[in-house]
């Protein structure tokens, strides 16, 4: 019967412990485990326990995951070791695989952690087979021979020369012709820098002096090998035998390198689209969206240039500059470049324009660059511009980023729509503010032709109320819908006879009737018209009192709109402190004390208070109606 694995788990959380273990045991792994969270019981464990396997988080109080890692690659460099942890970025996962670690698993997907568990442990015990070859390689020629040749890694011995400067090739095996793509015959006996010029380049040549030298292994980190057959990203890790040959075990890590290049620049590219999108929020102008996305583009995303063109109006065949962003240079080529029509039209942007559809290639040749994407801003079936971007290399842009550059250019044609339909909803409705402000100025002309007494009231009664609304705090545009309802409060005016509204002496009961009249029709003549105020309700409520002494409705408080309320006080205030014509002015402070008197009564108290305190901080003076918004009407 086999032993349980020794699991040791490097965890200062215990849920999180036991969350791992759980997940291995429904896998149907046994185990016996052992948890540590400090770097003393971590080395004690390592000695006393002897793991088969490694769980561990990355972040530990004291010390790092790295710092675990570098620890249990000191003491038990051959023991698996895979990181649980809640999060881990790109250039953490990294770092954390070339420093040794197996693998890592993040702690929201632990579904994943038996399968990297097996697979840890059967590398492990590969590991472990190909060091027991290694020593029967002594032993049998025929082992040695069978495990040499079925490596997936190549595998070549090196004969150092007495000086132990340079190095010929003593044997390789299978995977190297492959690697290499040359015959056996081509590389036995053949002085190595004769057969690959570029192993100095790579670091290969002093790593090899280096092991037959002191005999202590190293671990090569990838690096690009060139030469004028072949190149490749290889990985290298190099022993000495006991022969005092040397061995260099070797991996063709292009795939896995260029793999790790395609995420870390698609990693990029959604990071740039992430960054367009927060542009397309803030963006207040179409101008400001097109160099924000043309300046994340380079600025994110690494692109050496961008540049969104339209069609030029203008121009036979030209474009004209949206936006642009890269260097200098560049942009100084980009401009000379995008004058020239012939040029424009051969290239891949004036393509993409002619023919609405994302192109990828040559995007014409700008400051030393070439490649590029020309991605078509299509709206509604209309071809609106390019988005061009280029590419400091010249490799083509792969199927995964075109797409995601793509989607960029959608979300930038939407933001351009939205921009521009902002700015002709503010155009239309800037225009119906003029219409509605020339009917409210049309409705105050009236009055004051049939009575110019009126006409100055309502203008100082706007003046005020304005004045109290916004020391009160009132939205701009409410306190603009008050001054516009203190202008044409007094509308239904005129309806009442002008004898009436300039007689001298004292009002007939009769006569007070249809004075108080004017409320209600000048409801019923601004009912009909569409404002963005209340102002019929102001028009109609500004006789009415909180304690429902007023009229026509007698409400009571609240009922009251707030601007029916300041138009109230103010009204009185303006009235009692100017002349009429059946009366000389009675003064600002019998004004302010008949307010005063009537706080919480007849008048709102807040309204009372704040009017008082913006006639008293005016030298009890009105204010001017030049002051306040509208206030040219």
């Amino acid at each position: 019967m086999s032993e349980p694995l020794r699991l040791l788990l490097v965890e200062d959380s215990p849920t999180d412990a036991e969350l791992n273990e759980r997940e291995l045991r429904k896998a149907g792994i046994g185990f016996v485990a052992l948890r540590v969270d400090q770097e003393r019981t971590l080395i004690a464990a390592l000695d006393g326990f002897q793991p088969d396997l490694i769980l561990a988080d990355y972040h530990l109080p004291g010390f790092d995951g790295l710092r675990a890692l570098a620890i249990c690659r000191e003491h038990a460099p051959t023991i698996p070791f895979i990181f649980v942890t809640g999060a881990m970025g790109e250039e953490s996962a990294v770092a954390s695989i070339k420093a040794g670690a197996t693998d890592y698993i993040l702690k929201d997907r632990l579904a994943r952690l038996p399968a990297a568990v097996s697979r840890a442990l059967e590398e492990r015990r590969a590991s472990t087979r190909h060091t027991q070859a290694q020593t029967a390689l002594r032993d049998s020629d025929e082992r040695y021979h069978q495990l040499f040749e079925t490596m997936g890694s190549g595998v070549v011995i090196y004969r150092p020369d007495p000086t132990g400067e340079s190095f010929t090739i003593a044997s390789v095996n299978r995977a190297v012709e492959r690697i290499e793509g040359l015959a056996r015959a081509d590389l036995l006996g053949r002085d190595l820098e004769t057969v690959f010029p570029g192993v100095a380049a790579i670091g290969l040549l002093e790593a090899l002096r280096r092991v037959a030298r002191t005999g202590a292994a190293e671990q090569l980190t990838p690096a690009l090998y060139r030469d004028g057959r072949i190149s490749g990203w290889r990985e290298n890790r190099v022993y000495r035998l006991g022969t005092g040959e040397v061995v260099a075990l070797y991996e063709d890590v292009t795939e896995r390198i260029e793999r790790e290049a395609r995420i870390r620049r698609l990693n990029r590219t959604l990071r740039t689209v992430s960054a367009c999108n927060q542009d397309l929020v803030r963006a207040r102008c179409e101008q400001d969206l097109l160099r924000s996305v043309c300046r994340d583009l380079v600025e994110v995303g690494l692109y050496p240039l961008v540049w969104v063109a339209y069609p030029d109006p203008d121009g036979a065949g030209g474009l004209r500059t949206g936006a642009a962003h890269g260097g200098q240079t560049a942009l100084r080529e980009l401009d000379q470049w995008a004058r020239d029509p012939e040029r424009v039209r051969a290239s891949l942007t004036g393509r993409a324009l002619r023919e609405g559809r994302t192109l990828v290639g040559t995007a014409g040749q700008v400051a030393g660059l070439a490649a590029g994407i020309a991605l078509a801003l299509i709206h509604d079936q209309e071809v609106l511009g390019v988005l061009t971007v280029w590419s400091g290399g010249a490799e083509a842009f792969d199927g995964e980023e075109v797409q995601l550059l793509e989607e960029l250019a959608a979300d930038l044609v939407h933001g351009i729509a939205a921009v521009r339909t902002t700015l002709e909803r503010n155009r239309y409705l800037g225009q119906v503010g003029q219409a509605m402000r020339g009917t409210v100025a049309a409705l105050t002309r009236t009055v004051e032709m049939r009575d110019p007494y009126t006409a100055g009231h309502q203008q100082r009664v706007a003046a005020l109320a304005a004045a109290v609304g916004r020391a009160m705090g009132l939205a701009e545009r409410q306190v603009e819908g008050l001054y516009f309802g203190g202008m044409i409060h007094d509308i239904g005016k005129i309806a009442v006879p002008a004898e009436i509204l300039s007689k001298p002496s004292r009002l007939t009961p009769i006569e007070y009737q249809l004075i108080q009249q004017h409320a209600a029709t000048g409801s019923q003549i601004l009912a009909g018209i569409e404002f963005p105020w209340p102002l019929a309700q102001m028009v109609l409520q500004h006789h009415e009192r909180i304690d429902g002494s007023g009229y026509p409705r007698g409400l009571h408080g609240e009922a009251m709109l707030l601007e029916s309320r300041i138009l109230a006080v103010a009204d009185v205030v303006e009235a009692m402190s100017s002349h009429r014509p059946y009366r000389v002015a009675l003064g600002m402070e019998m004004a302010l004390a008949e307010i005063e008197q009537g706080k919480g009564t007849h008048y709102d108290p807040q309204v009372v208070e704040t009017c008082v305190q913006v006639i008293r901080a005016g030298g009890m003076r009105l204010p001017e109606a030049a002051d306040f918004a509208g206030a040219a009407l």
